[in-house]
């Protein structure tokens, strides 16, 4: 589970939720994208505002759930309290990654919270059967990371760890457009049905995921393509992307849910990004 070589960054409407009208549905969707990104080592997730009339409660909802999932379970109950977003986020499955140890595992590297600091020593809840003790005042109430180094724990951070360590996830009420213009986001990959088919691409695709610092992905809503999410800023996805392309060509369906293009697309990229699987270019 090592780092990727292209930091991989994924872009989702907050009306990925406008299709479900219940919060156990909409906890079983965002659990499916927090599941889709960790199984294909995405280091951020941005939530941005597709149309004036996307609901900010289902925004707010998918960061929490997001957020949530994303959290070792030993440290849940220290970092989020009981609300109401939270109801049915048990029923999200758990995640597994390196950073969700088992009680058997014994990591190197260990999510914490500091539940005491001061005088030079601070007091870090790890998920082992004690909290441990750290030579280093750490900020009081805060997440932190630390190392297991000559039998001793020290303060880390999650650059340091040579490990795929989960995702970071944003909440934007901007659009699109003004993340992609004001953002750094590096080699932008726009997912529509409209772009062009994956052989032709995916040669493209692969230098990029090979050479470039900074992967996005851009996806669009149950309701709306990225063109259409785009029109009413008066923009293409041509306009900023570097590549638009269709990674279900012929699809059966009349249309793919985000949850399901974000796993079926984030599925294609790996197979790509494989030094063993070549993928013929269209003449």
């Amino acid at each position: 589970m090592a780092k990727r070589k292209s930091a991989l960054s994924i872009f989702v409407p907050i009306s990925i939720l406008s299709d479900v009208p219940s919060l156990v549905e909409k906890t079983f969707k965002v659990g499916q994208i927090a599941r889709s990104a960790s199984i294909f080592r995405v280091d951020r997730i941005v939530v941005y505002r597709d149309s004036p009339s996307s609901s900010q409660e289902d925004g707010f909802l998918i960061r929490d759930l997001l957020a949530y999932a994303e959290t070792p379970q030993y440290l849940r109950r220290l970092l989020f309290p009981l609300m109401p977003n939270l109801k049915y986020a048990g029923m999200i499955p758990p995640l597994r990654t390196p950073h969700h140890p088992l009680g058997s595992d014994n990591p190197l590297f260990r999510e914490g919270f500091v539940l005491k600091s001061g005088k030079g020593t601070s007091r870090v809840e790890i998920g082992l059967r004690e909290p441990v003790e750290v030579a280093a005042e750490l900020p009081l109430n805060r997440r932190v990371t630390l190392r297991h180094l000559w039998g001793r724990w020290i303060p880390s951070s999650k650059s340091e760890v040579p490990l795929y360590w989960g995702y970071e996830s944003k909440l934007e009420l901007k659009t699109l457009l003004t993340l992609m213009k004001g953002g750094s986001n590096g080699y932008i990959i726009a997912a529509s049905r409209l772009g062009k088919p994956l052989s032709a691409v995916a040669g493209e695709i692969q230098a990029a995921m090979t050479w470039e610092k900074q992967i996005s992905v851009l996806f669009g809503s149950p309701g709306e393509g990225l063109n259409e999410i785009l029109a009413r800023d008066g923009a293409r996805p041509e306009d900023f992307a570097d590549v638009v392309v269709n990674t279900v060509p012929e699809q059966g369906t009349a249309t793919i849910r985000t949850e399901e293009a974000v796993a079926i697309t984030l599925a294609v990229m790996l197979a790509i990004e494989s030094s063993a699987v070549t993928i013929p270019q269209d003449r």
